[in-house]
């Protein structure tokens, strides 16, 4: 946010609001002129993890009525119910940053990244929440981008699930400066594919086994990258 709010004014995008909490900055700072909320709300939505999260409780009236309870006005905010694919009215190369934290599948992030990424402007950044979970889609969005050969800059925080990628002139900014300490891309997508595949283990076998049969597999698991095996606490 501080980096493009650079510039005199700045519009902002995001995917997946569940209920306005990350909204709330950006609804509030008069430099932010223009919020997008696209929210595929009311179903079930699969997730990396193995299991599925309810929303069908979450409604975009929901989202308004608790903003406007905590006194943030909703008046530069659109909101559009559905997948950005859907998305109507003309809004190309409109935006300066993006969030993009809707379903927590690799399928649909991707999915979520290439209809983004007409809508930025040259110079934006589109940032991933849960970015362990989705790790795959950055791989594959990275792939890409070199292959149609548009400039970008990846930068994953240390100690955080949030990713970013860079484009235009924010690729040449002081990243850590804005952002914070970076972690080594490497070790990050190593160690998000460890944590899939022990949530992906986990939940998986409490939805096969019997719980009589479940406590043998609560045992906590952490993944040793370095030796790339599984070991116990």
């Amino acid at each position: 946010m501080r980096l493009v709010r650079k510039t005199s004014s700045y519009a902002y995008l995001e995917i997946g609001s569940f209920r306005g909490g990350s909204l709330t900055a950006f609804l509030m700072d008069p430099a932010c002129k223009m919020v997008l909320s696209i929210d595929d709300r009311g179903r079930v939505q699969p997730d990396e993890r193995g299991i599925s999260y309810d929303y069908s409780g979450i409604t975009t009236q929901s989202m308004l009525d608790e903003l406007n309870r905590f006194g943030i006005g909703t008046e530069k905010l659109t909101t559009f119910d559905g997948s950005i694919h859907a998305l109507t009215g003309n809004y190309t190369a409109s935006f300066d940053l993006a969030l993009i934290d809707g379903e927590h599948t690799d399928e649909a992030c991707f999915r979520d990244f290439l209809w983004t990424l007409p809508l930025m402007k040259s110079d934006a950044v589109i940032m991933f929440h849960d970015s362990d979970l989705i790790y795959k889609s950055l791989k594959l969005i990275m792939v890409y981008l070199d292959k149609t050969k548009i400039a970008y800059t990846f930068f994953k925080r240390a100690d955080s699930v949030m990713s970013a990628l860079l484009f235009g002139n924010y690729c040449n900014v002081d990243h850590v400066k804005y952002f914070g300490t970076e972690e080594d891309p490497s070790v990050f997508f190593a160690r998000a594919d460890a944590h899939i595949i022990k949530c992906q283990f986990r939940n998986r076998a409490r939805l096969r086994f019997a719980p009589a049969k479940l406590l043998k597999f609560q045992i906590p698991l952490t993944i040793d990258i370095e030796r790339s095996k599984i070991v116990k606490f």
